[in-house]
């Protein structure tokens, strides 16, 4: 979506995006680490960072989302703030995914910087098909571990009945040993 509706060449846009991220994942970062001052717990949307490298690359909608995601409310048409109990883990998850995608954004740049400056639809393809390729794979590989949990699952159990029964014969072997000799039987 930040690609259509962009404007300018596409790997400059893919560095906007990059640059957007940065500054969300920070945001998350200080929300964490120091969620008790004044400036993480207001979000103006007139200050430069914001209009230049989140606004201007990423469509609103998502920007509320995100921002909504990690304990945000749009209080006024500028600001945003933190008005409801966040959940700490939600925000440590949305940092991960904000950073994952920025790395994503990197790869794709710098893997269309190594193509000597290759057209980056053509390297976005490629990189699709390669996720659609490893997600069938990892499904295989899901599937055939399933398998195996089941099979060393069932081989457990019959080793822990095998066990059992042999415990069990021991047991009643020993108890038998016990009134021989003439001890009463131990619970």
């Amino acid at each position: 979506r930040c690609r259509r509706a962009g404007v300018g060449g596409s790997s400059r846009l893919l560095r906007d995006l990059v640059k957007a991220l940065e500054l969300l994942e920070l945001l998350c970062v200080n929300l964490l680490l120091s969620p008790w001052r004044k400036e993480i717990r207001s979000l103006k949307t007139f200050t430069g960072n914001f209009v230049y490298y989140i606004q201007s690359v990423l469509p609103d909608d998502t920007v509320k989302a995100v921002l909504e995601k990690i304990g945000y409310i749009a209080t006024t048409a500028t600001e945003f703030s933190l008005v409801k109990e966040r959940n700490n883990e939600e925000t440590k998850q949305t940092a991960f995914e904000i950073f994952l995608a920025r790395i994503e954004c990197e790869t794709i740049l710098e893997t269309t910087n190594e193509e000597n400056h290759g057209n980056l639809e053509k390297t976005l393809q490629k990189r699709t098909q390669m996720h659609w390729h490893h997600g069938d794979k990892d499904k295989e590989d899901q599937a055939s571990q399933r398998e195996d949990a089941e099979n060393l699952e069932k081989k457990e159990n019959s080793e822990t009945s095998l066990c059992l029964a042999t415990q069990q014969k021991s047991s009643t072997n020993s108890d038998t040993a016990f009134e021989a000799a003439g001890n009463q039987k131990i619970k």
